[in-house]
């Protein structure tokens, strides 16, 4: 193999593997990275035999071949590298010798016999869409993934097929059993996913598919039961599903509340975040007190000290309310966080809290937002 790429090209393709590579060493070829160069381009690959990348960047091929070699290290070499032409050229023992003017590198590699097969996606039938559509999904509720390893059946974003007023959409839920995220949206094609019931897209590939969507403004996705395909422009992501039941998150959400307080989201996110300034490890509650026309906002960490601040809010009975919240003032903990990450994705000028008693669910939902909420267990105080 012999070649010569732009640097900032063959960056790109490189950058792509660091998420995806298996970084436990228990199979020292998961740790690297396929290069093959054939036909004016380079084929970059990389998998963990859970999420698997591919990509094809332009390049001068002036001997075609292929060989794997290690994903940390190439990459921290290249990036340090000026912009420019780089030479690459393997050895006959499987090393590969990287070339920059008078700057000479040489990484041993592993034999690209040794790589596993990757998916192709042959079989999938493909649907385009925004991927900004996508990309919202997954940022309003990647959040609330577990990243518990006990938590296998958690440990990653549910997508299921809803029909609501003979109108296809997918549903997007996660859950860490703290609390619950949950978006509807209408992704043109949905109903040509092959599959029925729900499917569980792992954490990790989550986190690869966000990055990956943010590279254009259109992907083609492939879905069934086992696998997920998306595509953009040179790009692939390979995902294979979790084959685990998720739980029936739909008795997770009450059906009803008691009162609703409508609050400014803007100021409520950077209350929380100036008094979360406070938290530790090992205290990271923060008390809500609902007052007839104030919210009372208080931190109180012995450890570092106590902060409070106050914002209007506007109290009205919830929409089918069946159980009254008791009398104001109320007094609710919660993690700060589990409050922070839901209002920081959301786009509504204010929020509406729906409460029952103290010790269950409040439901939090943008006001102009009907199709996303979450679901968010209190603190005892």
């Amino acid at each position: 193999m012999k070649v010569q790429i732009d640097r900032d090209i063959l960056l790109q393709g490189v950058t792509r593997t660091q998420g995806v590579i298996d970084r436990r060493g228990t199979m020292p070829i998961l740790g690297n990275f396929l290069l093959e160069a054939k036909d004016d381009q380079v084929n970059i690959s990389a998998t963990d035999l859970e999420v698997s990348f591919r990509g094809f960047y332009p390049a001068q091929i002036q001997e075609e071949g292929k060989l794997t070699i290690p994903a940390v290290s190439f990459f921290n070499i290249i990036r340090e590298l000026p912009p420019g032409t780089i030479d690459l050229q393997d050895t006959d023992n499987a090393n590969l010798i990287i070339q920059v003017c008078e700057a000479r590198y040489q990484l041993m590699g592993l034999a690209a016999e040794q790589f596993p097969p990757l998916p192709t996606g042959a079989d999938l039938e493909m649907v385009t869409c925004k991927s900004q559509l996508l990309r919202e999904m997954i940022e309003k509720t990647s959040f609330s993934v577990s990243s518990d390893d006990l938590q296998y059946h958690l440990s990653g974003v549910y997508v299921e097929k809803i029909a609501e007023n003979d109108i296809i959409k997918i549903r997007m839920v996660s859950t860490d059993g703290h609390r619950l995220s949950l978006i509807d949206r209408v992704v043109p094609g949905a109903d040509q996913f092959g599959f029925d019931d729900g499917i569980i897209i792992p954490r990790k590939g989550v986190a690869e598919i966000q990055r990956l969507l943010a590279d254009g403004e259109e992907c083609s996705i492939g879905l069934d039961r086992k696998n997920l395909t998306l595509q953009l422009d040179n790009k692939f992501l390979f995902i294979r599903l979790l084959e685990k039941k998720f739980p029936d998150y739909r008795r997770i959400i009450p059906a009803n509340f008691g009162v609703q307080f409508i609050l400014p989201r803007r100021e409520f996110f950077e209350a929380l975040k100036r008094l979360s300034q406070l938290s530790t490890d090992r205290f990271k509650g923060v008390i809500l007190k609902f007052n007839p026309d104030i919210l009372e906002i208080q931190y109180v960490n012995p450890e570092v000290g106590e902060g409070r601040e106050r914002l209007p809010l506007a109290v009205a009975p919830s929409q089918g309310a069946t159980e009254a919240p008791g009398e104001l003032p109320l007094e609710i903990g919660f993690n700060a966080r589990y409050l922070l990450e839901p209002l920081g994705v959301m786009s509504s000028e204010r929020v509406v809290m729906d409460i029952n008693q103290k010790d269950k669910p409040c439901r939090l939902q943008g006001e102009n937002e009907p199709d996303y909420l979450c679901i968010v267990m209190p603190m005892s105080l």
